[in-house]
């Protein structure tokens, strides 16, 4: 058997919709499904070929053109395993541990500090084999509408909306060829510029085909005596011997020995059904039953295939039916139940670097300082809900001051940029606003003036965000006192 990886560039953002629905929120996939290469080759080779070469490529499952996932510098993509467990408050992949479900013993779950931990099942992203972790691939949503063809102008009540693939993702997918003598064919038909998806006939699906000289590198499998896990690469369509859709494959179906037995219990497995548009016929097919990629069979059997990646199912021809057998982000410690993959954090490595730009003309001048002057107002807004939405007992007590007290500093904050005049107006102890008459007998001066050093202090923390921070720490603070005078008011 002959594998060649192909790498996808998208030229444009490309729209692949999760359902043939044309109502309501329309979401993109997060892959390019292998139908995709397979239509390709077949509108350009189907007709030029015998019915014998036809069936043989197109069929028969000879040929197998797998889905293309996202990828990194090259590195192939898995679909994030279903076995993977996280601490539902601590769920940082490469920072917090990761338990495997088929390994966590019910009567005796993990634990932390005596008491049991939450878990959660990790859904969605992708792992590559040096373990670097991608939760999210970038999208874009497009608002659009129909034409009046009579008006020519916007079609009334006739608005829809794609979400879509951004521009410049790179995606990895290979083509595997049970007779060697298809490839040249098959090469020639695939490489260069294409147009896939949805509204590939307007401003979307551009995408360009190379294929990749080196080796691609996969992930590797380990071996464990009593069991083999079998890991969904792709989504797995089955028939059962009646020749009804089935969602509980045996394992002789899976590439098995006989005799072998799937733990339902130790296994996870996610379902899922859709019908793919036949655009010959102008109708949808049958609609297909199955198991999403990602899914965990867990089997009991001594002896491992030959060959750790392996092809079953239904459709094998667009993609489907692609397993691996014990992947090493599998691997587990048998005693507390977690994983020993090394998982490393990646959230932004499918996100070019962008080389700093100087700022010459007036426009970059202005969008500059805009983005500076945002970014300071975040800092502040969350310095300021830390502050005061915590359970420290200083800010407790601050929060019992009057809302007008609050309102005068916010007052003397609002018309001063000088932190050193602000300070010496609110603190001095001669003529300060907080040292001297009513408000320091009432509020600010009790308990050997603990509220004022409070205060003050969170000035003094906070002095490099300047006086808007003392005007809006002050505003914040003036809604927080109505709602305990509010409080005190009910009671």
């Amino acid at each position: 058997m002959k594998e060649s990886y192909y790498k996808v560039t998208l030229l444009s953002d490309v729209v692949l919709n999760s359902t043939l629905a044309t109502e309501g929120n329309m979401s993109s996939l997060d892959y390019i499904p292998g139908s995709n290469f397979l239509g390709m080759v077949a509108s350009k080779l189907y007709t030029t070929l015998s019915n014998e070469v036809s069936y043989r490529i197109f069929h028969s499952g000879a040929v197998r053109f797998g889905d293309a996932l996202i990828s990194v510098n090259e590195l192939p993509s898995y679909a994030m395993p279903s076995m993977l467990f996280m601490d539902k408050l601590n769920k940082a992949l490469g920072v917090d541990d990761v338990y495997l479900h088929h390994l966590i013993d019910s009567k005796n779950p993990p634990s932390k500090a005596g008491s049991k931990l939450q878990l959660k099942q990790e859904r969605g992203g992708y792992l590559f084999a040096d373990g670097s972790v991608l939760k999210s691939i970038e999208k874009s949503f497009s608002l659009k509408s129909a034409q009046n063809r009579e008006t020519r102008s916007s079609k009334d009540g006739a608005m829809f909306g794609f979400e879509s693939l951004n521009k410049g993702l790179t995606f990895l997918f290979s083509v595997q060829f049970d007779h060697e003598l298809d490839f040249d064919n098959i090469n020639a038909a695939l490489v260069g510029n294409h147009r896939l998806g949805k509204s590939k006939n307007a401003e979307f699906g551009q995408v360009e085909i190379e294929l990749l000289e080196k080796q691609v590198v996969g992930i590797s499998s380990f071996i464990a005596p009593e069991f083999i896990l079998v890991y969904a690469q792709s989504n797995l369509c089955f028939l059962d011997e009646n020749g009804a859709a089935t969602f509980q494959p045996t394992a002789e179906q899976l590439g098995l020995e006989s005799g072998a037995v799937i733990d339902w219990t130790k296994s996870q497995i996610r379902t899922h059904t859709y019908s793919i548009w036949n655009f010959k016929r102008n109708t949808t097919n049958t609609q297909r039953d199955c198991i999403t990629k990602g899914s965990v069979f867990y089997v009991t059997a001594s002896k491992l295939p030959d060959n750790m990646r392996y092809s079953v199912g239904l459709h094998q021809a667009e993609g489907l039916g692609q397993i691996i057998y014990n992947p090493l982000f599998l691997e587990g410690n048998i005693t507390d139940a977690k994983s020993i993959f090394n998982f490393v954090p990646t959230e932004k490595k499918n996100k070019p670097q962008l080389e700093k730009i100087i700022a010459t003309t007036k426009l970059t001048k202005f969008l500059s300082a805009k983005l500076t002057s945002r970014s300071y107002e975040k800092a502040i807004s969350h310095v300021i809900q830390e502050l005061v939405y915590s359970n420290d007992a200083k800010i407790k007590g601050l929060k019992n001051i009057s809302s007008s007290q609050w309102g005068g500093i916010r007052a003397y904050a609002t018309i001063t940029t000088d932190w050193s005049k602000l300070h010496k107006q609110l603190f001095d102890k001669e003529g300060g606003y907080l040292t001297h008459g009513v408000a320091d007998e009432k509020y600010w001066g009790k308990n050997r003036g603990a509220n004022r050093k409070a205060f003050e202090e969170i000035c003094e923390q906070n002095k490099v965000l300047g006086t808007e921070f003392i005007a809006k720490f002050a505003a914040e603070m003036a809604k927080e006192s109505r709602k305990v005078n509010d409080l005190k008011t009910i009671k």
